[in-house]
C-alpha cells in the first residue's frame, strides 16, 4: 500500500498543476514556502506590445500554447522599467504583457472560489509581478484565487500625444484587457467570475480606481481596494499632452513623427526619459511630488474621452469600494527628500516644498499646516527619539515630520476620503481603513532593518500582510520573521479583502467592517484600524476640507461643495 500512495501521489500532483484553456494546456508547478499553494506564472494575455504595436492599445493574444502545454513555472519578464527606486533589478523587455495565477492545490475547475486581481505600484515608472514583495504563494489560504497583471509603465504605458496619433492610457488599457482575459478564463482554473476583486497599492490603487470608474467596470469585476492611492484627480489633457511633446523632444523626434518614436531602442526610451528634467521632476498636483526628486507621476493615467471618458475625481467608482491609507504614508518621502544630496531640513527648505507642490495655493496649505504647529510637538513624537539619534536638532526633526504629514494627508489619506465620498454620494458601498501597525521587518530594499520603527507604518507598509508573506524579511532570503500577533493580523486583512471579493463586502462573520458614512460638518468616520490586530474604529478625515479648496483652485473642482 505505501508504494501505491508513493506512486500516486506525483501523479495527482501533476494534474493538479495542470490547466487548459482556449489557447492550449498550462503547467505550472507547487510553491516551495506553501505547498498547498498551485501557481501559473507567464500566461500571455496580450500579444506582444512591440514594434509597430509599440504605444498601441494591447491586442488580445491569439497564439496557440506548444502541444505539451505552456510552461508557467517561471515569472514573467518585467516591463521597461523607467525608474528604480523601489523594484528589485529584474530581467526586463516590451514583451512583457504577462500575468500570474496563485491558487489552492486542492482546486478544480468547479471550485468557483472568489478571485482577487492585483496591480503594483511604482508611480506608473516602475514594478512588475515578479517582485517578491507581491509573491502570491501565501495568498489564497484555501478559499480565494489571486492573479497579478503587468503592465506597462512609464511612456510606453502612459505617452499621449495627440499629434502623433498617440492616445495614450496604454497601460489601463493592458489592465482592462487583463481583466477581460479573467473573465473569460479563470473559471478553468476554478475562479467564479462573478465574484472579482480589483485591488492595488499606491499607483495600482489609482489605476484600480481609475478603471473602477469606469462604465464596463462591473462587467469585469464586482469590488475594489485600493491601497494608499485611489481618490486622486488625473492630470489634465493639456498637461499630458506637453509631457508627451516634451518627451518626444528628447527623442530627437518632431511631435508628429510616431515612426521615429517607434523606431527607438529601449535603452534610448529610457535615456531620455532620464535625461530630461522637465520629466524626472515629474508634473502636476496631489501627488505629483516633484521637489522630492523620485517621486515622479510625468506619464499617468489622464481623462481622454475614450479610453477614460471622465476624472473619477468627478465620476466616482461604479463597484462597491474600500479606501484606505497608511498612518504615516508620507515619512518615506520625507527621509528619502533628507537623504538625498545638498537636503538640509529648514523652514527655508519646508517652504520651498510647499510652493513646489502647491504653487499659489501653499499659503493655504502652510496655514493649516505651520512649522511653529510641528516644532512645539515634536518632542510628544514617538520619530523624534530616533531622528534624534540621526543627529537632527528639533526644527530639522520638525521639518521631516511636517513633510510627511502634509504628503500623508494631501496624497493618500484625504484622497481616500474623496473617494469614499464620491462613491456614497453615487449611492455606492464603500469602507475606509487606516493602517497603524509598526512592523518588526523592514520589507523593501530602501528602508534598512536598523530603521524600520523610523519609517513606521509608511507607505507600501501593508502589503506583506495583504499578500501573507511573513518571512524571510528581507525579500527574498531575509533573516527576519514577523511576530505570531502579526501573523494573525495578516490572516484577519486577508480573510477581510476575500470576503470583499465573495461578498462586495469587506466584512466577515467574526469582523463587522463599519460602512462609510460623514456629515459636512464631521469629517470622521467608522471603519477599520489595522494596529496590533484589525478593530473597528474611529477614521479621523478631520481637516480633509483643505485639501478640497487646494484642489479647487489648482483644479478647478471643489469635491466637498458638491457632496
Amino acid at each position: 500500500m505505501k508504494l501505491f500512495i508513493s506512486t500516486i501521489l506525483p501523479a495527482l500532483a501533476a494534474a493538479a498543476t495542470s490547466v487548459s484553456i482556449s489557447a492550449g494546456k498550462i503547467n505550472g508547478g507547487r510553491c516551495e514556502s506553501a505547498e498547498d499553494t498551485v501557481f501559473f506564472k507567464g500566461i500571455p494575455f496580450a500579444e506582444p506590445p512591440v514594434g509597430d504595436l509599440r504605444f498601441e492599445a494591447p491586442k488580445p493574444y491569439n497564439g496557440k500554447f506548444p502541444e505539451e502545454g505552456l510552461n508557467a513555472t517561471t515569472s514573467a519578464i518585467t516591463c521597461i522599467q523607467f525608474t528604480h527606486d523601489y523594484t528589485p533589478d529584474l530581467p526586463t523587455s516590451e514583451d512583457c504583457l504577462y500575468l500570474d495565477i496563485y491558487a489552492p492545490g486542492n482546486v478544480t475547475k468547479d471550485s468557483g472560489l472568489p478571485v482577487k486581481v492585483w496591480i503594483f505600484g511604482g508611480s506608473n515608472t516602475e514594478g512588475s509581478i515578479s517582485d517578491s514583495l507581491y509573491d502570491g504563494c501565501n495568498s489564497p489560504d484555501g478559499d480565494s484565487i489571486l492573479v497579478t497583471i503587468n503592465y506597462r509603465v512609464g511612456p510606453l504605458g502612459f505617452m499621449a500625444l495627440s499629434s502623433a496619433g498617440i492616445q495614450g492610457n496604454q497601460g489601463i488599457q493592458d489592465l482592462i484587457l487583463g481583466l477581460e482575459w479573467v473573465q473569460s478564463n479563470i473559471a478553468a482554473f476554478g475562479g467564479n467570475p462573478n465574484q472579482v476583486l480589483l485591488f492595488g497599492q499606491s499607483a495600482g490603487a489609482e489605476n484600480a480606481y481609475v478603471i473602477a470608474s469606469l462604465p464596463q467596470a462591473p462587467s469585469l469585476f464586482h469590488s475594489v481596494i485600493s491601497e494608499s492611492g485611489g481618490g486622486r484627480g488625473l492630470i489634465n489633457n493639456a498637461t499630458t499632452q506637453k509631457v508627451g511633446a516634451s518627451y518626444a523632444q528628447a527623442l530627437n523626434c518632431s511631435r508628429t513623427d510616431k515612426a521615429c518614436l517607434k523606431s527607438k531602442t529601449a535603452d534610448e526610451l529610457t535615456k531620455a526619459y532620464d535625461d530630461d528634467e522637465f520629466l524626472s521632476q515629474g508634473v502636476g498636483y496631489w501627488g505629483l511630488l516633484g521637489v522630492l526628486g523620485p517621486i515622479t507621476h510625468s506619464f499617468y493615467p489622464y481623462a481622454d474621452g475614450n479610453i477614460v471618458p471622465e476624472d473619477p475625481y468627478t465620476s466616482g467608482v461604479k463597484v462597491p469600494a474600500v479606501f484606505g491609507s497608511t498612518k504615516n504614508d508620507g515619512i518615506i518621502y520625507s527621509l528619502l527628500w533628507a537623504n538625498s544630496s545638498g537636503n538640509i531640513p529648514s523652514l527655508a527648505a519646508y517652504e520651498e516644498f510647499l510652493r513646489k507642490d502647491f504653487g499659489q495655493a501653499a499659503s493655504l496649505v502652510e496655514k493649516q499646516y505651520p512649522l511653529s504647529l510641528f516644532e512645539s510637538t515634536i518632542s510628544d513624537s514617538p520619530l523624534f527619539g530616533e531622528l534624534s539619534a540621526l543627529g537632527m536638532n528639533k526644527t530639522e526633526a520638525a521639518v521631516i515630520v511636517a513633510m510627511a504629514t502634509v504628503i500623508t494627508d494631501s496624497t493618500y489619506k484625504c484622497p481616500a476620503y474623496y473617494g469614499a465620498a464620491q462613491a456614497r454620494h453615487n449611492n455606492v458601498p464603500a469602507w475606509t481603513y487606516e493602517f497603524t501597525h509598526n512592523a518588526t521587518c523592514t520589507w523593501i530594499n530602501t528602508i534598512p532593518q536598523e530603521y524600520v520603527s523610523l519609517y513606521s507604518a509608511t507607505h507600501t507598509a501593508e502589503i506583506p500582510f495583504v499578500f501573507g508573506n511573513m518571512n524571510n524579511f528581507d525579500l527574498p532570503g531575509g533573516n527576519c520573521t514577523y511576530t505570531q500577533s502579526e501573523k494573525y493580523l495578516s490572516q484577519q486583512m486577508r480573510s477581510l479583502w476575500t470576503s470583499m471579493a465573495e461578498h462586495a463586502n469587506p466584512s466577515t462573520a467574526g469582523l463587522t467592517w463599519p460602512r462609510f458614512h460623514t456629515t459636512d460638518k464631521n469629517l470622521t468616520t467608522l471603519g477599520m484600524i489595522f494596529g496590533d490586530s484589525a478593530v473597528a474604529g474611529t477614521v479621523d478625515y478631520t481637516g480633509c476640507d483643505l485639501w478640497s479648496q487646494v484642489h479647487a483652485i489648482l483644479a478647478g473642482s471643489n469635491l466637498t461643495q458638491r457632496l
